[in-house]
Order: structure tokens, then sequence, then C-alpha cells
């Protein structure tokens, strides 16, 4: 299964978006389970900051994402 969704991180002075997409497969009696995480955009106060998100930013905040993509899926 895949879904699109977004994360949204407000803070005081600044609000983060953070576009993805989230595959996941419960796996089965042959197959463990696998998920994957990819990240389409990132806004910072309507800003796009999507290059400096994966230069610099990207191993801070990709385990927040996937934590909320993985509690926000569809059932």
């Amino acid at each position: 299964m895949k879904y699109n969704g977004t994360y949204v991180q407000e803070e005081d002075t600044y609000t983060i978006w953070v576009d993805y997409s989230y595959y996941w497969d419960n796996g089965d009696y042959y197959q463990p389970p696998e998920a994957d995480l990819e990240i389409e955009r990132v806004m910072y106060n309507n800003i796009d900051i999507t290059d400096f998100y994966w230069d610099y930013v990207d191993d801070s905040m990709h385990s927040q994402i996937k934590e909320y993509a993985e509690e926000n899926r569809p059932q």
C-alpha cells in the first residue's frame, strides 16, 4: 500500500511542511514486513527548502516523519 501525506511542525516563529510518500507491505509467511518513506517537498514559511533539507536536515527529521507516517497510514 502507498499513500501521500503532509507532516507539519509548527513552532512560535516558523512552520515546516513536509510532503511525503509512504509505502508499506505487512508481509506474510514468506515475506517480512517492509516500509519506505520518500520526502517529496519541504517548505519553510512558504519557501521551498527541499534541497537544503536533503543537504543538512534529513537525518534529524527523517525518523520523526517516518513515525508520523506510520501512525497516520490508512488501515
